[in-house]
């Protein structure tokens, strides 16, 4: 019996971690983002019947139009469902260095902030397009790893400078997996057990035999 246990235990526990999408949508806005005000705006969406399983990579879709990029700022915050609150920088005024204080003369973007961008959003020229990672020292999956999906999820974005063109939030999105292990398999399970009771088997074969004592 007991031998049967265990190699339940190690089939249940050696069975490979993968990742299960808790999330994959994207909201149409269409908001103005106001010049040279750095109250900006502000949108959310709240969770409550994701995956529960602890986050282990987010992706932010901005799709921005018009504006200058130079002067945009924004950041994502999740306060998830156990009253856990992280912050992660997205964008801080685009193309801004010491000799170029006014940043990226660009007019918006269509963009996927992910840890699994090339290069910085910070040095993206132009109206930038594709995978970039967000303009911060830390990480996305960093900052929201080991945290929980459901709760609310608050976009922020402003533009500092006045003079450039309104900005408008077209869209964004959000894309996040989940660590998800597997249950293990009605196969893995047959052949589990069917490995465990030839194990038995040839114990119980290899079992000295006791010796009759003469009467």
């Amino acid at each position: 019996m007991s031998l049967f246990i265990c190699g339940l235990m190690m089939l249940k526990f050696s069975s490979p971690a993968g990742a299960a999408v808790a999330l994959d949508a994207d909201w149409t806005m269409n908001a103005a983002i106001p010049e040279g005000n750095p109250v900006g705006i502000t949108a959310s969406q709240t969770f409550a019947g994701l995956d529960q399983s602890p986050i282990t990579d987010v992706a932010v879709d901005l799709n921005i139009s018009g504006g200058y990029n130079g002067g945009l700022y924004g950041y994502l915050v999740l306060q998830d469902a156990g009253g856990n609150t992280a912050t992660e920088i997205l964008l801080n005024l685009v193309g801004t260095t010491p000799s170029n204080p006014f940043g990226s003369a660009g007019s918006g973007f269509a963009v996927t902030l992910s840890d699994n961008g090339a290069a910085s959003i910070h040095n993206a020229p132009g109206n930038p397009t594709g995978i970039w990672r967000p303009d911060s020292a830390s990480s996305l999956d960093g900052t929201f790893g080991g945290m929980t999906a459901n709760g609310t999820w608050t976009l922020f974005l402003a533009d500092e400078f006045a003079g450039g063109g309104t900005s408008t939030l077209t869209s964004w999105g959000l894309d996040i997996s989940v660590a998800s292990v597997p249950e293990p398999s009605a196969t893995g399970f047959a052949s589990g057990l069917g490995l465990l009771l030839v194990l038995a088997g040839g114990a119980a074969l290899r079992r000295p035999r006791r010796k009759l004592q003469p009467l």
